[in-house]
């Protein structure tokens, strides 16, 4: 047994948006299909280190028209009701614009150390 060696997770903390209501950094990765839910995790690299976010059917749309390397800054606005008064759902304003190095050009994905 003494050949086997543990891989521990290296998995970025969960941004928790009910004590925290804003997270800016840049976007990092995405994880595809985790958990029961078959839902989406969101990784930001942010002043903290590296923050993970569960996706939703509004993230998900948000999200979309992101690419990695961006920087992102979302707000959470609480729970609202769905307009026909059903179920509540976690609302967010999301945020995007280029991430940039201090001689103002722009991060490529590639410049992101993993």
């Amino acid at each position: 047994m003494s050949e086997w060696q543990k891989i521990e997770s290296k998995n970025a903390d969960m941004w928790d948006e009910e004590t925290q209501n804003e997270i800016e950094g840049v976007y990092v990765s995405a994880k595809d299909n985790v958990g029961t839910n078959n839902s989406t995790i969101y990784t930001l690299r942010t002043k903290d280190g590296e923050k993970s976010l569960w996706g939703s059917t509004l993230l998900d749309d948000r999200f979309n028209g992101i690419a990695l390397g961006e920087e992102v800054k979302i707000v959470f606005l609480g729970k609202q009701k769905t307009k026909d008064g059903g179920r509540a759902y976690k609302n967010f304003d999301v945020y995007h614009r280029p991430a940039t190095k201090p001689d103002n050009r722009e991060i490529k994905v590639e410049d992101i150390p993993f």
